[in-house]
């Protein structure tokens, strides 16, 4: 995971997929999406390696998840399921670079103060590990995707590729390709099922963490 609603988009009619209606998530949906999120991610290993004490990490995962969604809703797409059982954050072509300035309004700076300075100094210095290899693999205006979950409760119904059917539809309609990375092994065969290509693994020298990068065209 990394972190990191156009006006056109907004006119996104709602959808059924597998009789789950995905829609434009509200900021009145963040704080449940937030806790899905937090649920998805107990287990995953950058937010273990941020929070190792899993007391401290169910207790201050909520807060993370809802600052990205909150960057998310201001400068890209966040779309979530009837319930808000989970959510997907998207950065639009030419809207990937998450400079100072919009981390400032996004609130992510924040995150020192949310998280706590050591856990933020894991978290960040994984990020910024990553991000040279995001700049070199997608060149290109592309689509990434910043974070995507589902609660544990719900997932093995198809509602993570639901999340991401309606702007993987447009990006393929537009000719764009897409980008991710995650650090959870057990997501590789998901999204190579989905047409993704491994581009990169990797390794971070000081946490130890294997990142996988995936492009779609």
């Amino acid at each position: 995971m990394n972190i990191f609603i156009q006006a056109e988009s907004r006119k996104f009619n709602k959808i059924r997929i597998m009789q789950t209606e995905i829609r434009l998530m509200q900021q009145k949906d963040v704080d449940v999406v937030a806790t899905s999120l937090a649920n998805a991610f107990m287990s995953d290993p950058l937010q273990t390696y941020t929070f190792p004490d899993e007391e401290e990490r169910r207790k201050k995962s909520p807060a993370h998840f809802k600052a990205i969604l909150e960057f998310g809703l201001m400068f890209g797409e966040v779309y979530t399921s009837d319930n808000a059982e989970g959510g997907v954050v998207w950065l639009g072509p030419n809207e990937t670079d998450i400079t100072t300035e919009k981390a400032d309004q996004g609130g992510l700076t924040k995150l020192p103060e949310l998280l706590g300075e050591d856990a933020a100094n894991r978290f960040f210095s994984v990020l910024e590990f990553i991000d040279p290899h995001h700049k070199q693999d997608v060149p290109e205006p592309h689509w990434y995707i910043m974070v995507i979950g589902v609660d544990p409760a719900h997932q093995g119904k198809g509602l993570a590729k639901s999340l991401l059917k309606p702007v993987m539809q447009k990006a393929t309609a537009n000719g764009n390709s897409i980008y991710l990375e995650t650090a959870q092994p057990l997501n590789v065969p998901f999204y190579q099922r989905l047409g993704f290509k491994i581009l990169k693994e990797i390794e971070e020298p000081v946490s130890g963490l294997k990142v996988w990068t995936f492009k779609k065209n």
